[in-house]
């Protein structure tokens, strides 16, 4: 029996036992279309790819497999397989597929961030930053999540210089100023990390987490006296707070901790 026959069988079989119930419609739609058109490699691509969405890693591979017999030469079955692989932890395949994906379709960018992401496993850095610089200079908003993945691959004062230019193209994201300050912690520029964690908070509506961020980066840079006072300020702004709010477990846990650090700050915060 050939494979698109024997997946139609299978699929159809336990489509209802084992399907999430979120995409039972999608499955019962797809299953109607193939047993229609079942030699339709994109609706057993776009199977597979619902699938995948929900790690149901077996099917989705059946899918794909039966999608590749029928068009062997596919450039989304190729980045599909490429994916699949990848979720699986299986690089060296996953890259196979993707150099087919990208040699059928080079002007896919999400088959070149897969292709970083796979050579960024394999070991092979070098190769995966410039598959990801190529990505960064041709998408006009890249996902500040590609710029994070760029930066991991460089020492400090490199990855710091990708994040300015991810902070200049993409404004204030949360997750690119915490990995800067994060970095800049890491050379020793504290005042610059100090400065760019008050840029943060300045627009906060609540600042006691962002004080205690503050006394943390001070108590680990030794400035005792300057962790004190951010503690003494984040419990002060605790204390404002409504009695709900400030009552809840997860604020009087706080509440706790910093009057402790408030008072004698250890080597190292809890």
């Amino acid at each position: 029996m050939r494979w698109w026959k024997l997946l139609t069988l299978l699929v159809l079989a336990s489509a209802a036992s084992h399907a999430h119930p979120e995409i039972e419609a999608g499955l019962t739609r797809l299953n109607a279309a193939l047993a229609a058109d079942p030699r339709n490699p994109d609706l057993l691509l776009e199977r597979g790819e619902l699938y995948a969405r929900h790690e149901d890693w077996l099917h989705a591979e059946a899918n794909y497999l039966a999608a590749a017999e029928i068009t062997p030469r596919h450039a989304g079955i190729a980045r599909a397989r490429g994916s699949l692989a990848l979720a699986q932890n299986r690089p060296a395949d996953a890259l196979n597929h993707l150099n087919e994906a990208k040699a059928l379709d080079p002007a896919d960018s999400f088959v070149r961030i897969l292709r970083a992401r796979a050579l960024r496993k394999l070991g092979r850095i070098d190769e995966a930053g410039n598959e990801y610089d190529r990505v960064l200079d041709r998408l006009r908003s890249p996902s500040p999540d590609l710029f994070l993945e760029r930066a991991a691959l460089l020492p400090p004062t490199e990855a710091l210089t990708v994040l300015e230019t991810a902070l200049r193209r993409l404004g204030p994201v949360p997750a690119l100023e915490l990995r800067a300050l994060a970095v800049e912690e890491t050379l020793g520029r504290v005042d610059a990390a100090l400065a760019r964690l008050d840029r943060l908070s300045a627009g906060a509506e609540r600042k006691e987490t962002w004080l205690r961020r503050r006394g943390d980066l001070l108590l680990r840079a030794g400035r005792e006296k300057e962790a004190r006072a951010a503690y003494a300020a984040a419990l002060a702004a605790l204390a404002a707070l409504p009695d709900w709010l400030r009552d809840s477990p997860e604020l009087l846990n706080l509440t706790k901790e910093l009057a402790t650090l408030s008072r004698s700050t250890p080597s190292s915060p809890p």
